[in-house]
Formats: structure tokens, sequence, C-alpha cells
């Protein structure tokens, strides 16, 4: 039977003890809890992901937010580690998190699930001079739409990304190269096989290496849509066993052992930020989100960075992802924490605390990107040497046609579907073997077309 999308909660549910790291914020900003309710503390729990626009959050917000009553704690957790406990915590009704920090992927599913609270109800109570703060009309639409399901809003976007490739312009220089403004993957590899020089400790080009569909499979996935290739037919066959397929595994091989860091398989997305911000590293492709790091005070390659759209190859038109980071209630949270937690996540996703990021760090490092139409208004932001170029791979993302050839899903780094979150973390790790030579490239296809045709006949998409 074709299915686009189904429910499926036992795929999601983990056996995995749930432990948190807590970190306290507190702080001089008074924020009036909607409720209004007063008395014993309120404790809510959140867990965010390990990247530096959350671990600001984390810092500002224990520095800079109080609410009356309220004691918010914060984790910052590696990113999949972050998932495994948000999923396990969803489908098993625990309380741990009073805040979900999760993507598109999640919300979708989650919410037909029944594991992500309504947001609508909490919006219509507010004031109409909270209202009026809040200006709901400003947060992009785009990434609304992607944490809403029929016309409810789910989730609240942090931030957003796209991604597109970040080069080091003084290594460049020094070896008489230009990067394209829209190149392909084969000039990518080229341009970093001739910076790479290892015995000068310059590494020609970085990717996330780290196993997880949140990880490699972030770049990889989209390499995939660029070479041409598709992980299924409009029947819902799988479809990795192809020449378009092969070309992509091989380029991701290819620039990672000839011309990439080394302890390939270690390097998550922190990692290869801290290779770039050390001037050594030629070219980068990940998140746009992750630009603004590298323009940060300490880096060494601040203010000689260029920007330009992410490679394609077979495909012509532009190849990024799209990804956001939202913030979700909690369904099993009494109601008390889930009131106290939505004035946070307002607060959290405001133009006040986009305007306070600025002002702690004008070169715009700390501040949330892709959320507000209204962040790329501001003096401080909008001269950011990334900020054209972010938008510029937003608005020509099209979500919705990830691949050359027609198919059943959606998604441009994962497929829009609950299995994938484990399938694509066994490709990974497919992948993962194929590039340190511990499996051929004919074993890593086949396991990973396998994988996929058993997804589909599991989950009885055909």
């Amino acid at each position: 039977m074709k299915r686009t999308l189904k429910v499926l909660v036992s795929v999601l549910s983990l056996s995995v003890l749930l432990s948190t790291t807590m970190a306290f914020a507190g702080g001089q900003q008074e924020v009036k809890p909607e409720s209004g309710e007063t008395g014993a503390t309120t404790v809510v729990n959140i867990a965010l992901a390990n990247n530096p626009i959350s671990q600001a959050l984390e810092k500002i917000a224990r520095e800079n937010y109080k609410a009356e009553g309220v004691d918010i704690q914060i984790s910052v957790l590696p990113e999949n580690d972050l998932r495994q406990k948000l999923t396990t915590e969803a489908s098993t009704g625990g309380t741990t998190y009073d805040v979900f920090f999760i993507g598109p992927y999640e919300a979708n599913n989650w919410a037909r699930f029944g594991w992500l609270e309504n947001l609508e109800p909490y919006f219509s109570k507010m004031t109409a001079a909270k209202k009026s703060w809040y200006d709901r009309a400003d947060l992009i639409q785009g990434m609304v739409g992607s944490v809403s399901l029929d016309g409810n809003a789910y989730a609240v976007p942090f931030y957003g990304e796209s991604s597109f490739i970040m080069y080091n312009k003084e290594l460049f220089a020094a070896k008489g190269l230009v990067m394209p403004d829209a190149p392909t993957w084969d000039q990518i590899y080229e341009l970093a096989k001739k910076i790479h020089d290892p015995a000068k400790g310059s590494v020609g080009m970085t990717m996330r290496g780290a196993p997880g569909w949140g990880m490699s499979g972030a770049p990889f996935v989209t390499m995939v849509n660029a070479f041409g290739g598709r992980f299924y037919d409009m029947d819902w066959n799988a479809t990795v066993d192809t020449p378009e397929q092969r070309a992509a595994w091989q380029m991701y091989k290819k620039i990672l052992r000839e011309a990439g860091q080394k302890d390939i398989l270690s390097y998550t997305y922190n990692e290869c930020i801290a290779l770039m911000q050390s001037g050594n590293c030629g070219i980068y492709y990940d998140a746009t989100s992750i630009a603004p790091p590298l323009e940060s005070e300490g880096s060494a390659v601040a203010g000689k960075v260029g920007y330009v759209l992410p490679p394609h190859q077979k495909m012509k038109t532009n190849t990024a992802w799209l990804w956001n980071w939202s913030m979700g209630l909690n369904p099993k949270s009494d109601a008390k924490k889930k009131q106290a937690a939505f004035d946070f996540m307002l607060w959290a996703t405001s133009k006040e605390y986009i305007k306070l990021t600025t002002e702690l760090d004008p070169s715009g490092a700390l501040t949330p990107p892709a959320s507000r139409s209204s962040t790329y208004k501001l003096d401080a932001y909008k001269s950011a040497p990334y900020a054209e170029m972010t938008l510029k791979t937003l608005e020509s993302t099209d979500f919705t046609k990830p691949t050359m050839e027609p198919v059943p899903y959606v998604g441009l780094q994962y497929i829009a579907i609950p299995e994938f979150a484990d399938a694509g973390t066994k490709m990974t790790q497919y992948l993962a073997d194929y590039v340190v030579d511990k499996i051929t490239l004919d074993e890593a296809i086949k396991k990973t077309n396998d994988l996929f045709n058993q997804v589909a006949v599991d989950g009885k998409y055909r």
C-alpha cells in the first residue's frame, strides 16, 4: 500500500535511560508569566542541541531571563544524544523535559502522534499587548509552516538554516584560486585538492563525518540529490543502487579521504567549525547557521570567509537543505509548567531576544538566523558577510521538490517518514564503513538498498 507518511509509534520507541546535565538559568530580565501563577517555584526543564546558537541561548538565559516563581533549567546535549533522549521521552510519555527542541522532521510526525502540545490555545489567550510585543507575523512563515500541522503551530522556530559553501579567501588567494558563485561538486573536489597540504597543516575541505542521520547524513543526502539520486521511486522501490547514488557515495569519500580532515569519523559540526575557525581549512560545506561563529571575535578567519551557493552537479537547481530548530511543549507536563515553558519559548524566539544578542555581540555570532524577517533589517546583522547569501539560499530552496525525478516523499536532507531516523542513521554507518575501507562500495550500496526496501515493506508503503 502506498503511503507518504504513516503513524508508527513503535519504530520511534527506544530503550534508553534518560539522564541530564543541568545548567541553571536566571537573571535580570523580568518576564511575567501569562498564567499569573505565583507561590512555589515552577521548574522548567529544557534540552538544547549542542551548537553555538544554542550554547549562546543557555548563557544569555542564565544571565538575563527571569520570570516570577520560575526556575529555567537548561541542558545542552550532543545532537545525536538529544534526538535519542527526546524521542524516548515523547514516545513513552515521559516528563523529564517540558520543552522539546526539535525540527520539522519531528514536528510533523510527533504532532500526528499526539506527542506535541497544540500551541494555538496559548497564543489565543495572550493579551493584546503581549501579542503586539511578540509580533507573530514577523516570524518567517516558511519556517513556521514546517513545524505546523493543519494550520496549527506545534512549535515555534528558534533559528533556521539552509546550507552553503564557506571558503577561506586568504588560502584561495595564496594558491591563486577562484571559487565559482555556483560551484559543482567536481569543482569543489578539485579546489579542495589544490588547497590540501598536510605538510603545511592545511586541510582542503571539511564536512561532517560522524555517523547519524542528522550528522553526516545532512550533507550526504543533499549530495545524493545534487547528483540526481533519490531513495525511492514513486512505487516505493529503493533506488540506492543507481549510477547517481554511487557517484555521490564516491564523491563524499574522495573529498574526505583525499582532501579532508584526519579522524574523519569523529567530526561533528563542532569539530568542523573549530577547524575552519583555525584558518587551516580551505572549504567547509554545512549549515548557514554555522557562519556566525566563523565571523566572531577570536576566529582566525573573521572577515576572510567567502560564501557561495551549495554545490550542484547533475541537478542544476539549488540543492541546499532546509531545517530549523524549534521549541515545542511536552503535552504530558503539568499545566503550570507548560505555561511557564511557553512564556520562556516566547522570550527566546522574540525580537527582544534577537536585539539583545546583537547588543551582546555585534558580529551576529549569537543571533538566531532565519527565524524572523526583522532580523535582517537590524544594522548589526544586515551587514554581516553571510546574511545576503543566507537569504538567497533560503529563498531559492524548495522543500517540496528534493530531487530531479519524482519521489513519494518530501525532505531535502532527510526523508520525512518516521522510519528515517533509524534507517538514515544505519545508512550513515555504512557510509562511514565505506569511507574508512571497512566495506566496499558494492557492499555499502547493497546493505543500504536492502535496508530501504525493508523499510518500505515493514511500513506498508507498498
